[in-house]
């Protein structure tokens, strides 16, 4: 009962607890910043020779290095934002009014390996040189389908949420 009774002595108790739990975390940093980091291993990009479009459909090679456009953050590919010839403002984005746009959402939902590769594109099985809604299936990745929109290329991922693509009319 007098421990209850001599704040200062609770007060000690409790500042040597903290203490020694300082103590163990500043052991345990020093222990994670002296383990060696792991090697990060990046996915390799799969050669377009290896990916083989079907005999029967003509397809031209897509080089691996071309550029693709990817959607945002919210899951949009936006093909109607046009860059302004503005010289004063090279950034500033301009976009077609809303009644000349067609908004469409496509899902990838599963990817099909091998020497025929397919995809399930809103549940519809689909290989290279098919047509989802205006677009081409050009090439069908381990983890993407390229599509094309014009001179547009549009990698759209496997993923649980549909990408919504907005199109010019």
């Amino acid at each position: 009962m007098p421990e209850r009774a001599d704040p200062t002595v609770r007060q000690r108790r409790h500042i040597e607890a903290l203490i020694a739990q300082n103590e163990a975390l500043a052991n345990r940093v020093r222990e994670l910043e002296t383990q060696p980091k792991p090697a990060v291993i990046m996915p390799r990009e799969t050669p377009p020779s290896a990916l083989v479009a079907p005999a029967t459909v003509p397809t031209s090679p897509e080089p691996a290095s071309e550029a693709a456009l990817v959607p945002n953050a919210e899951g949009v590919l936006d093909l109607t934002a046009v860059r302004a010839g503005d010289e004063a403002n090279p950034f500033a984005v301009r976009t077609l009014p809303p009644e000349s746009v067609r908004e469409i959402a496509l899902r990838v939902g599963g990817i099909v390996r091998g020497p025929s590769p397919c995809a399930l594109i809103n549940g519809r099985p689909v290989q290279a040189g098919d047509r989802v809604e205006s677009l081409d299936v050009v090439r069908i990745e381990p983890a993407a389908v390229l599509l094309r929109h014009g001179a547009e290329l549009l990698r759209l991922p496997l993923t649980e949420k549909p990408v919504r693509i907005r199109l010019p009319l």
